[in-house]
């Protein structure tokens, strides 16, 4: 009897076939893990796309201050010179009036 209760539970214990971790997966815990992975992969690639992205409209927008200030630099150097040549302009008519006036006198 005591024979036969250890053939038993040894028997018991045995396990036919040879496993690994890999094989004891089932197939829907394969897919979850290689869907998992796709998943992973897409997520850092657009991660990168929109830092990319960020870095493309960061240098944007430096270029564009960078280029509107020049403009309004150069804008009001250009109402600065278009005043200068108004006056000018206006002293060189006075000047006329004057001399007209003056031979109109004479």
């Amino acid at each position: 009897m005591f024979r036969s209760a250890i053939a038993r539970s040894s028997v018991a214990r045995a396990r036919p076939f040879h496993s690994t971790p890999t094989t004891l997966k089932t197939v829907t815990e394969k897919v979850s893990e290689v869907v998992d992975t796709v998943n992973k992969k897409l997520g850092k690639g657009l991660a990168d796309a929109i830092e990319t992205g960020e870095q493309a409209t960061q240098a944007t927008k430096e270029t564009l201050q960078s280029t509107t200030e020049q403009g309004k630099k150069k804008a009001g150097e250009a109402s600065t010179v278009a005043g200068q040549k108004k006056n000018e302009a206006a002293a060189g008519a006075r000047e006329l009036k004057d001399a007209v006036q003056k031979k109109a006198t004479k």
